[in-house]
């Protein structure tokens, strides 16, 4: 049966962005994300679909009745296989005492995104997808700070002394090893990863 990922969180645009990056890392192993405002629409969506869920949850939920309540209510779900939580709180201790309420990690919300994944690669017992970065030769690499920069072909030929047709070339073969389909999609693709 396969594994799901739940993100419930009330805050809309910290949730929406979480959803829209977590789906884009988790598509090539197939893996569903869904998210919840509330855990009361989390509940639902974890009873509704036939598959092992993997929780994401805000601390600080609204309709949680104790700090730690909706820990407990996903814990008590056979589906439900692990829980991170995920809070913005900076308390002492919290971690210890979000473990000893039932749930399997805790993340700092001030982590980036890459953390939340590895974190969720690592509790599902997935490999992390290998950084398409470390297939790129170093001239890619230039050429790709070059383009994020907003350089045109002319310039990163001038600048990097080889021609427009070798900036071309080796544009070609950059999209192909990042699976992208032109410079917009590189460039935001290299800040997503850290590589520019």
């Amino acid at each position: 049966m396969s594994v799901s990922i739940l993100i419930v969180d009330d805050h809309p645009v910290y949730r929406d962005a979480l959803h829209q990056y977590l789906t884009r890392k988790f598509f090539s192993s197939g893996n569903q994300v869904y998210s919840a405002d509330s855990i009361k629409e989390g509940l639902k969506i974890a009873r509704s679909t036939k598959s092992k869920w993997v929780v994401l949850l805000d601390l600080l939920v609204p309709d949680s009745v104790t700090q730690f309540g909706g820990i407990k209510e996903f814990r008590n779900l056979e589906e439900v296989v692990a829980i991170a939580v995920i809070s913005g709180l900076e308390k002492e201790n919290l971690e210890n005492e979000c473990i000893d309420a039932g749930c399997n990690i805790f993340i700092p919300k001030s982590s980036d995104t890459s953390h939340i994944y590895q974190s969720l690669c690592n509790l599902m017992g997935l490999r992390p997808n290998e950084r398409e970065e470390t297939k790129l030769t170093g001239r890619q690499k230039e050429i790709l700070t070059h383009i994020s920069r907003g350089d045109s072909n002319k310039m990163i030929a001038y600048s990097l002394n080889i021609s427009e047709q070798t900036v071309k070339v080796h544009l070609g073969e950059i999209f192909k090893r990042i699976k992208v389909f032109n410079r917009t999609q590189a460039v935001i693709k290299a800040k997503e990863n850290g590589w520019v």
